[in-house]
């Protein structure tokens, strides 16, 4: 029976093609087990099988409050588990009365084994760490067989290549000064320290390929704005190398550092660019042709550089060469922008989806919802300055998902009646969203193989709430609170107006939770996700958007639910 106060479960109905959360695409997600579901696009005229609403509550918590058997709550970081709920004490589901400690348990880990819930391997924290730097998220399945083979011979490919680069810079210096002698020596040395600039810039490039991923797939053209504003920066000192020659090895390198850094990133960020291109799956083909643009913008390029320099030998004036590059630079970091700014992108990112869900909930109760925007307006809002330099929708709500349990109720796990109430109301979700308004954001935990499917519906729901309730304050529905015969009304009555006029504060919310209740505003969303989600799928479709390709970066954790007996 099901505990007093839990809003009953919405449950996930299928949506239309292109994207579900099938077998293969939840499988993805749980390979990715950390920062990024990546979906891949359904063919035109390929979609799924849809699966059929199940006819009870699926989750592992409802089964557990039927049968008997005890909910088992683990969260997932970094390659260690961690019991939230303590397990000698557990009584079947709905009946326990005690608490879990304050800080959830302890996190464990142990050698390599196999997964009791999918018979994978499971690695030591050192083992996923390595797999983390050097792999792409979700491998192997997100890439081709031929990857880790051709990665591993491209390691002494590019290490003999840079032996044999080090070796012509020396000759280069070399044959600029002396080649015998005590000037033969000062050649060497400056071939050290170029060596020495050139290392701490591949130290750069190696920071970033193993810190960054996922985020130059969902938001390309902040990504490159913040590379070239790298670049600027490492210029700039490399440039002051005349203002302050007996510092040239400092500001050499600094500058070297931030260039690779700004490099490291502008890479990435242009392939993602030539594939958004590649219409017809012509990479190739977009790649030469952006060779051909590249040569005849770098041939007029020259051109104008030896005019500047030879205008600035004429003046005399060495100090002026400072100044005329801070002017050509600003230049350069605004037709940049302007640039990116003309990109239109149809896959879904957070800020896209934010957008849109924003824009499909915004229509009166009970009304029809507004058409979406299409692909031009929203990329248009999106590619704004404020927008391409925040990391947080221009409207829409502010979501974090792949939050820890601690993290997303404000720092510490909460009572063991809190955490039996959100497996019972999420049971068919992917997540759990916990609303705090207070905050300015909203937080999901993500459950182990949750899919891309279940990052869109964490989207539409926290804007469902932040337009019924606000981002600033809380008023919701306080009346009728969440209990067994409540939550069923509020899945089948989302727009009901239960409580209209009614408003809860943030503190009551929380006296709510600390009750073993959801707030009933939460519950009320639950029931209009179970009504609108496929709705706002199909709009997106009309719309223009390629439903099918989701691009959203996640945090690591990772939330692992079991009934056992």
């Amino acid at each position: 029976m099901a505990s007093r106060g839990v809003c009953g479960s919405a449950r996930r109905a299928s949506g239309p093609a292109g994207l579900t959360g099938g077998p293969e695409l939840r499988r993805v997600g749980w390979r990715c087990g950390s920062r990024l579901v990546v979906a891949q696009a359904t063919p035109q005229g390929l979609a799924p099988k849809p699966r059929a609403p199940p006819s009870g509550p699926a989750g592992p918590a409802s089964r557990a409050g039927q049968s008997g058997q005890r909910l088992v709550l683990t969260e997932l970081l970094g390659g260690q588990e961690r019991d939230l709920l303590p397990g000698p004490s557990i009584t079947p589901y709905g009946s326990a009365s005690s608490t879990s400690s304050s800080d959830g348990g302890d996190y464990h880990s142990g050698a390599p084994s196999a997964d009791s819930s999918s018979g994978r391997p499971r690695f030591s924290p050192a083992m996923l760490n390595l797999r983390e730097l050097f792999l792409p998220p979700g491998y192997p399945d997100t890439v081709t067989p031929d990857y880790l083979s051709y990665q591993l011979w491209s390691v002494p490919t590019h290490i003999t290549g840079h032996l044999s680069h080090a070796l012509v810079t020396s000759s280069l210096l070399s044959a600029v000064g002396v080649s015998a002698g005590p000037a033969a020596t000062a050649a060497l040395s400056a071939s050290i320290k170029w060596i020495v600039k050139d290392g701490v810039g591949a130290l750069g490039r190696l920071i970033v390929g193993s810190r960054f991923s996922a985020e130059f797939d969902e938001d390309p053209r902040r990504w490159r704005m913040v590379a070239e504003l790298l670049s600027t920066c490492g210029m700039g000192l490399e440039v002051a190398t005349v203002l302050h020659p007996q510092q040239f090895l400092l500001l050499a390198c600094s500058g070297k550092f931030a260039q690779a850094l700004g490099k490291g990133m502008g890479k990435p960020v242009f392939r993602v660019i030539q594939t958004h291109f590649a219409r017809a799956a012509n990479v190739g083909a977009v790649a030469a042709k952006e060779e051909v643009w590249e040569v005849a913008a770098q041939m007029a390029g020259l051109a104008a550089s030896v005019a500047v320099l030879r205008g600035l030998e004429a003046s005399g004036a060495a100090d002026g060469v400072v100044g005329t590059w801070a002017a050509i630079q600003a230049v350069h970091v605004a037709l940049r922008y302007r640039a990116l700014a003309t990109l239109q992108f149809p896959s879904l990112s957070l800020k896209r989806a934010a957008i849109l869900a924003a824009a499909h909930v915004r229509g009166a109760a009970g009304a029809p919802p507004p058409p979406l925007p299409g692909v031009a307006a929203v990329n248009a809002e999106e590619g704004s300055l404020a927008s391409v330099l925040s990391a947080d929708p221009p409207e829409g709500p502010r979501l974090r998902l792949g939050c820890s349990v601690a993290e997303a109720f404000g720092g510490g796990v909460p009572a063991e009646g809190v955490l039996r109430a959100y497996a019972e109301a999420y049971a068919a979700e992917g997540y759990w969203l916990v609303w705090a308004p207070e905050q300015g954001v909203t937080r999901v935990v993500l459950k182990e193989g949750a899919g891309q499917r279940d990052l869109l519906r964490a989207v539409w729901q926290a804007a469902w709430l932040e337009a019924r309730c606000g981002r600033a304050g809380f008023q919701g529905a306080a009346e009728g609170r969440a209990g067994a015969g409540a939550g069923a009304g509020a899945g089948a009555g989302a727009g009901s107006g239960n409580g209209n006029g009614a408003s809860a504060s943030g503190r009551e919310q929380r006296a709510e939770e600390g009750q073993g209740r959801l707030p009933a505003v939460v519950c009320e969303s639950l029931g209009a996700l179970a009504e609108g989600f496929d709705g706002f799928v199909a709009a997106c479709e009309r719309a223009g958007w390629e439903v099918g390709v989701v691009h959203i970066k996640t945090g690591r954790a990772r939330l692992r639910e079991a009934a056992r007996a």
